[in-house]
């Protein structure tokens, strides 16, 4: 069994034409068909985007750019179906030497048997058995399940918002609710599958972590070329999908903390006094300079210094 990227998130501050060139190389034999798409209104406080296109017509992707909050940093969304494109992914880690500080921000590992050795009871009863645990914590678990058995059910483990978060579910059931007409699922019992054959619809099933670089974490792009050893390093039950594969970790930046508390003390001015500064350089007629120096006071924040955040780089 080997594992594979779902999902796949970074930013960068170079243009989004200048991600497209880079990116191409990535696909292969498709890299002349992958294209951008015309500007839209963006999402999430950008305020443009632009759909990562191959073929002409199909989606694999989206490039969010522009608004004065986002610092000219430009995010790059490569969904699962997406990243069933790309051919070299050490391609996509040779963006590092391409693109303006390309930084990673989340990446789905994920997990997929034909064969029924890996099933919803098995999650539970490995969730109950504490394989799961980190640290010495427990993360919470959730079920969903339906009234309709042929909709499958799907385990959550742990907290969305934070660094790592697990989900599994039966994927055959998913793809049979997707893929084919309702008044045919009672009849179908197994599905076709690329390089597995055919494989019973109960036994199809998906394991994910989800990776995001929350809680001070620092996502390696080596992750991109080394699926299995991150899978395996997120927890004590996916490391014993994958016996024998050596495990790594992502790892949790040292200088985490003074940098929250440099920005979070930046945030608190802005939102405090964020207007009055837009309205005084306005009138001083944009003399960031010299405002600046009208309300710098001469000695530092020991509260700030205590915290350590003289001691680490800060960036933008």
């Amino acid at each position: 069994m080997k594992t594979s990227i779902d999902y796949l998130k970074f930013r960068t501050r170079s243009s989004p034409f200048d991600v497209l060139e880079a990116l191409r190389p990535a696909f292969g034999s498709a890299a002349s068909l992958v294209e951008l798409g015309d500007c839209v209104k963006g999402k999430d406080g950008w305020e443009h985007r632009r759909h990562l296109r191959i073929a002409g017509d199909v989606s694999i992707g989206a490039i969010d750019y522009g608004g004065e909050s986002q610092r000219e940093w430009v995010r790059v969304d490569i969904p699962g179906s997406g990243c069933a494109w790309i051919q070299d992914w050490a391609k996509v880690v040779g963006l590092l030497d391409v693109l303006k500080e390309p930084a990673l921000k989340r990446v789905d590992i994920a997990l997929t048997t034909y064969d029924g050795s890996i099933s919803h009871e098995v999650v539970i009863a490995a969730h109950e058995a504490r394989q799961f645990s980190s640290g010495g914590r427990h993360p919470h678990r959730r079920v969903i399940t339906s009234s309709d058995a042929r909709a499958g059910r799907t385990v959550y483990v742990g907290r969305r918002e934070g660094s790592k978060f697990f989900r599994a579910y039966e994927k055959g059931h998913e793809i049979l609710q997707k893929h084919v007409p309702a008044w045919m699922h009672s009849g179908v019992t197994q599905l076709e599958f690329d390089g597995h054959g055919l494989a019973n619809v109960e036994d199809v099933y998906r394991v994910e972590v989800e990776f995001k670089d929350e809680d001070g974490k620092v996502m390696p792009w080596t992750m991109l070329t080394n699926p299995d050893s991150y899978f395996v390093g997120a927890y004590p039950f996916c490391a014993a999908l994958l016996p024998g594969a050596p495990e790594r970790k992502v790892q949790t930046m040292p200088d985490f903390g003074p940098r929250m508390a440099l920005l979070a003390q930046l945030e608190h001015a802005r939102r405090a006094y964020g207007s009055i500064l837009r309205t005084a350089i306005d009138a001083f007629d944009g003399d960031r300079d010299l405002v600046l120096s009208m309300i710098t006071s001469d000695k530092p924040s020991e509260r700030l210094i205590s915290a350590g955040v003289l001691t680490v780089v800060h960036q933008g």
